[in-house]
């Protein structure tokens, strides 16, 4: 058992991509789609994808280059394994705020969700901006979501619209601020 534990989290990058795999179970997913979602390169992430088959955590279908890859889910330690890298690869608040830090116009962002182990909530960040369209934005969104190894949901509001969903105890913000949160950056 030590030595199957010890192929499948022998590197950085193969715990990202079990993370990635582990958080979409039901998922077929390509190595150019999960080396997008970790920010790694196709080569070395279809490596580490290979790796994973072998130790029999994944489980992969079509043939090389143009196989799609998914979650063994009849794997003997995949219940601890997603017990482990669920509690154990959280980002920090200080990355996450490093991954806005230019980010221009925002004035607050707020982690839920995944981000602070909050399985009822329906965001994981919300974003209030004064410019919603910012490329800086997506960008940082990008950073958010390989920090995390998943995708993540999330909202961006502007200023006004966050004031005026606020008062009227919007469902959106109400399930963010009535469920566990932490507040990054701003004021509520």
């Amino acid at each position: 058992m030590f030595k199957s534990l010890a192929r499948i989290l022998s590197s950085p990058l193969r715990i990202k991509l079990l993370k990635f795999f582990l958080c979409q179970p039901e998922s077929q997913l390509s190595a150019r789609t999960a080396a997008s979602g970790v920010g790694s390169s196709v080569v070395r992430t279809d490596q580490e994808l290979r790796a994973l088959v072998s130790a029999g955590v994944l489980s992969s279908r079509g043939k090389r280059g143009r196989a799609t890859y998914s979650v063994n889910q009849s794997h003997p330690l995949l219940v601890p394994l997603q017990s482990f890298i669920e509690a154990s690869t959280l980002p920090s608040d200080r990355d996450l705020i490093a991954a806005f830090r230019a980010a221009r116009g925002l004035s607050l962002l707020i982690a839920a969700g995944a981000l602070v182990r909050e399985s009822r909530g329906a965001l994981d960040l919300l974003i209030v901006t004064s410019r919603p369209r910012d490329p800086s934005i997506v960008r940082a969104m990008k950073r958010a979501e390989r920090l995390m190894a998943m995708p993540l949901r999330y909202s961006i509001l502007e200023p006004k619209n966050y004031d005026e969903r606020l008062e009227a105890r919007d469902r959106l913000l109400r399930d963010v601020f009535e469920f566990n949160h932490r507040v990054l950056i701003g004021r509520k």
